[in-house]
């Protein structure tokens, strides 16, 4: 993987940068904090997004970017003869946006943040972890090779391979699971335990037994009741029998009340009859007496019914007056109010009539000039007041500017003396300096009377504008009382339609007052009738009351002949109903035995039953006791299988774990000689086979054979070490690229390496790493040491600007 370009916008502290990367070493020099790591953070940002950075999301959006802005970074590189393009944006807000591109070849690929993430891992081969510890090496690292401290170095390698992960992470997983299971078992065996304890096979026995003894006691209740239920039945039998025989009975004692009802209900009526008719007698001589009055109700009825139609029509007639005077009195005021409506029109046209003369004196207007007019005519002469007091006004400026002329040219003239030139005609004054004084002098003195006159014109006009001005309040009053005047008309069309209708109602109250005394209607005479109709009609229905009485006293005598009739029969009938009561064999006494004996037997049953249901119940609490004791057995039987099986688990979860750790120390030693191969062979490059073998112990210590001895690194100079921890870092990222199957060239990052190392060790580490360009073309180092600027074949500066923003730049 070759780096060809790398675009910022808006990424920490880059506003807009661009980098485009060259082959060979290239220093990425500037001073702390200015930004250097960050452009690694970008490549990972590219790649495989915020997390694969190791800072937060809210670091990644440039402080200088506004709330619409977005980071977006750009890493264009290549893979064999691939060109490839990761385009990543990112903005953090209210809401999150992530977003990103992948091309191949300027073809788009991939969009998403997912979907281009796996195309990154399927095109690279390795996920963010290890492409970081592939091509990245920052100064802790060749720090922690370089340690002596026994177990660093293998815990570092562990960590780098991802070794570290696999087995802690399996380690604590399979223990949290052994101690799951180990916890369960614990629980099975409490289980287990409770159980079996609880088991007991003499109760097991008791309870069996038990059932034999309830089930016999049911068997003998059942005999028992069976001999009660035919009992119950025979009883039964003799009751319904005697039953019915108490039902005859019955039947016949109801029908002789129900006969001594209807005996003394009908003797009752009988004897009411008999007193009806003994009444009738009287009621008819009243009769009689009344007949007469009775037959007059129909002549005093016609007398009354047309006292009634008179005292109608005297009631509408005399409803008609009142309307007609109530109308009569309401015309009356609103003429009167008309009357005085036209009266005060009538002041307000003399008012008008004498402020129109004023008006008119006060303009000096004739009196051909209309009232109306007068308006006009004032607001035309105010108009022309103001135009020339406008006039006049305007002709005092020219006066003032024309006496400032002449006054500054005399000046001007007294100034220069008689041997001054003349500033009008551009001679020498001389003898002729007195006359022009003097004509000066009167222009002045002419303009000056001008201006009097003027200002004695103006106060004129503007005592006659004030004159005018003093006469608005009366023309408003004009203006009101004219508008008046013209509803004058209206209000005397109204009065003469008032005083026509005033005339006519008054001719109507006339002519009803007429019609009510010719109708002779008289109160009191109709009073009398009405109380005389009234007696006569109470008579009247006395008289047909008594003569319904009298008509219902025939049939009354036959319905007294009927009841007698039916009250002997009714005798009849009930001395028969007697005689068949006592000729029926009935003995309450018998009865009462039979109802006792049915009792008896009913509490028999319900005993029995009582004794049934009782050991029915114990019985089923047996059998469910000894059901109870067999799911135990089948549940301590399960208990004791689950039980083997989670010791069976536990045991294969640990030896998991033994084979894991196992296969950890030979994965070790599986990379320590992969790594021992690839460190000899990178140490004999960069010293120039001086040093050509380097071996590793199990705790990763360092020996490197010189001549024929192996010996620990702190045997070696300090620049010797350094080649060393480069040739060990380069060895890891060489293992971890064959690891993943990644054989093409690729470039390495190292970022702070230097240290604190001298001039000659910075240069030795610049020699060793010049020894990897064939097998890593682009190899970029991080520092802040300005003084090896010209070490690198490319070199690029990062400042800090004024704004506080990084800028990039290609060192000449």
């Amino acid at each position: 993987m070759i780096l060809d370009r790398l675009v910022l916008d808006n990424f920490k502290r880059f506003r807009h940068e661009e980098i485009r990367f060259r082959d060979g070493i290239t220093g990425i020099l500037g001073n702390n904090g200015t930004g250097k790591s960050s452009l690694v953070q970008a490549i990972f940002f590219a790649l495989y997004g915020v997390q694969a950075t190791g800072i937060s999301a809210d670091y990644i959006v440039s402080s200088f970017a506004g709330p619409k802005e977005k980071c977006e970074v750009r890493l264009d590189f290549r893979i064999g003869g691939d060109e490839y393009a990761v385009v990543r944006s990112f903005r953090k807000g209210k809401t999150t946006t992530h977003d990103a591109s992948f091309y191949h070849n300027k073809k788009m690929m991939a969009t998403g943040v997912s979907q281009v993430e796996e195309a990154v891992r399927r095109t690279l081969g390795m996920g963010p972890v290890d492409f970081r510890n592939t091509i990245y090496a920052a100064q802790k690292d060749l720090l922690t090779l370089l340690e002596n401290t026994p177990g660093k170095r293998k815990e570092w390698f562990q960590r780098a391979l991802g070794i570290d992960y696999l087995n802690n992470e399996s380690q604590k997983i399979l223990k949290d699971e052994i101690d799951t299971k180990t916890g369960e078992l614990q629980r099975k065996e409490g289980e287990l335990a409770a159980l079996e304890g609880r088991q007991s096979v003499e109760e097991l026995a008791a309870l069996k037994a038990s059932v034999t003894r309830f089930a016999a006691a049911i068997a003998e209740h059942e005999k028992k009741k069976a001999l009660l239920v035919k009992q119950r039945q025979e009883l039964d039998g003799q009751a319904k029998v005697f039953g019915e025989k108490k039902t005859a009975i019955a039947r016949l004692l109801q029908q002789q009340q129900a006969l001594r009802q209807e005996l003394a209900s009908e003797t009752a009526q009988a004897k009411k009859l008999e007193t009806a008719l003994a009444l009738v007698a009287d009621e008819e001589a009243e009769y009689h007496r009344i007949e007469k009055t009775a037959g007059s109700y129909a002549e005093v009825r016609s007398c009354l019914n047309e006292l009634q139609k008179q005292k109608a029509e005297h009631a509408r007639l005399t409803g008609e007056l009142g309307f007609i005077r109530r109308e009569i009195a309401e015309l009356g005021a609103r003429r009167e109010k008309q009357i005085s409506l036209l009266e005060a029109i009538e002041k307000e046209a003399k008012e008008r009539a004498r402020i129109a003369a004023e008006v008119r004196a006060g303009i000096g207007a004739t009196s051909e000039i209309a009232d109306e007019r007068l308006d006009g005519v004032i607001s035309y002469r105010l108009n022309e007041i103001m135009k020339r007091i406008g006039t006049l006004n305007a002709q005092q400026s020219r006066y003032q500017e024309e006496r400032e002329k002449i006054e500054a040219d005399l000046l001007t003239l007294q100034t220069a003396g008689p041997d001054g030139t003349c500033p009008l005609c551009r001679q020498k004054l001389g003898e002729h300096l007195g006359s022009l004084e003097t004509g000066f002098r009167s222009k002045l003195e002419e303009l000056e009377n001008r201006a009097i006159a003027d200002l004695e014109k103006q106060e004129r006009l503007e005592k006659e504008r004030a004159a005018i001005e003093a006469m608005v309040p009366s023309l408003e009053i004009l203006r009101t009382i004219s508008g008046r005047m013209k509803i004058r008309i209206g209000y005397e069309t109204e009065l003469g339609e008032l005083r026509q209708k005033f005339d006519k109602k008054m001719q109507e109250e006339h002519a009803l007052a007429e019609t009510i005394a010719q109708l002779g209607y008289d109160d009191a005479a109709c009073r009398k009738k009405e109380r005389e109709a009234a007696e006569v009609q109470k008579v009247q229905l006395r008289f047909i009351e008594l003569g319904k009485k009298i008509g219902e006293a025939r049939t009354t005598k036959l319905q007294l002949a009927d009841l007698t009739i039916r009250i002997r029969e009714r005798n009849g009938a009930l001395a028969a109903l007697e005689k068949e009561i006592a000729d029926a064999a009935f003995d309450p006494a018998q009865a009462a035995k039979i109802e006792k004996a049915l009792q008896e037997t009913d509490t028999g049953l319900r005993s029995e039953e009582v004794c049934i249901a009782g050991a029915a119940k114990d019985l089923r609490f047996a059998q469910e006791k000894i059901a109870d004791f067999e799911r135990a057995e089948e549940q301590i039987e399960i208990l004791k299988k689950q039980a083997q099986e989670l010791r069976e688990e536990s045991g294969l979860l640990r030896l998991t774990r033994t084979f894991i750790a196992e296969y950890v120390v030979y994965l070790m030693q599986v990379v320590r000689s992969r790594l021992e191969g690839e460190v000899s062979r990178i140490i004999s490059e960069i010293t120039g086979g001086r040093y050509e073998q380097v071996l590793l112990d199990e705790d990763f210590n360092l020996l490197v054979r010189d001549i024929d001895n192996d010996y620990a690194i702190d045997r070696f100079s300090g620049g010797e070490q350094d080649d060393i921890a480069v040739a060990l870092r380069i060895a890891l990222s060489r293992y971890l690229a064959e690891l993943h199957q990644v054989h093409e060239s690729t470039f390495l990052i190292f970022d702070e390496i230097f240290g604190s190392q001298d001039e000659e060790r910075r240069n030795n580490l610049l020699v060793a790493l010049r020894t990897q360009e064939s097998r890593f073309p682009q190899i970029l180092l991080i520092s802040h040491i300005a003084e090896i600027q010209g070490e690198f074949a490319n070199t690029l500066i990062v400042e800090m600007g004024a704004d506080n923003a990084s800028r990039i730049r290609e060192a000449g």
